[in-house]
């Protein structure tokens, strides 16, 4: 009994809930949502049961999801990865945690056969996916530190897209957006002394009227 205890011990402090088990969940129910809505479009063009077929993929890709999370959790507190941790390393983890989750549920979804192939692929699409991020991750740091030293903010990706001159919209800062603002008063001001008038004038045609009339 001391044993077993001691070893359901080490697993909750190995394997925390909050920092490994609910991180994978999310990875998997973010994984398996996309899978049921490309399952869904999928099988209605190629599945004579589209609905089954929506949700054997929504199971794969949860399986998928939370499987490398889960691995990629626990491989990088076994080698002591951490998000600061040099680039190479993080590639290394990645596509190790891709490999165990493709032979993993290849294996289990798919047979013994796929094995192999899903490991090679995944580690395939961990390699290249945490190369990329590593390399979007840099980019964003360097425009970060970029701005912090000429103290200019050049804007996020959409709002350049949004000001370039081929955009039909605009990106409004808050004094422009207040101009617009103060514009647009002054024409309902002059709308408003606009019907004053008319109003003062309808008030008098009766007394104009009586008046002629005398």
């Amino acid at each position: 009994m001391a044993s077993n205890r001691s070893y359901r011990e080490h697993l909750i402090e190995a394997y925390p809930v909050r920092t490994v088990f609910l991180p994978a969940l999310q990875a998997g129910a973010c994984t398996g949502s996309a899978g049921l809505l490309f399952g869904g479009v999928l099988g209605i063009i190629r599945s004579s049961t589209p609905v089954l077929f929506a949700m054997a993929s929504s199971l794969q890709w949860f399986a998928l999801g939370s499987t490398f999370s889960l691995a990629r959790a626990g491989i990088s507190r076994a080698w002591e990865v951490q998000p600061t941790s040099p680039p190479a390393d993080r590639v290394k983890l990645s596509a190790v945690a891709g490999g165990i989750t493709g032979g993993f549920v290849g294996g289990v979804t798919r047979g013994r056969g796929n094995v192999i192939p899903g490991a090679i692929m995944f580690t395939t699409f961990g390699y290249i996916g945490q190369h990329l991020y590593n390399q979007l991750d840099e980019r964003h740091t360097q425009k970060v530190q970029q701005v912090g030293a000429d103290g200019v903010e050049t804007g996020s990706w959409w709002k350049r897209v949004a000001n370039s001159k081929w955009s039909p919209m605009k990106v409004l800062s808050d004094e422009e957006y207040e101009e617009i603002l103060q514009e647009k008063l002054l024409r309902v001001q002059a709308e408003i002394a606009v019907l004053d008038d008319d109003i003062e004038k309808l008030k008098r045609r009766p007394v104009d009227m009586e008046s002629e009339r005398d």
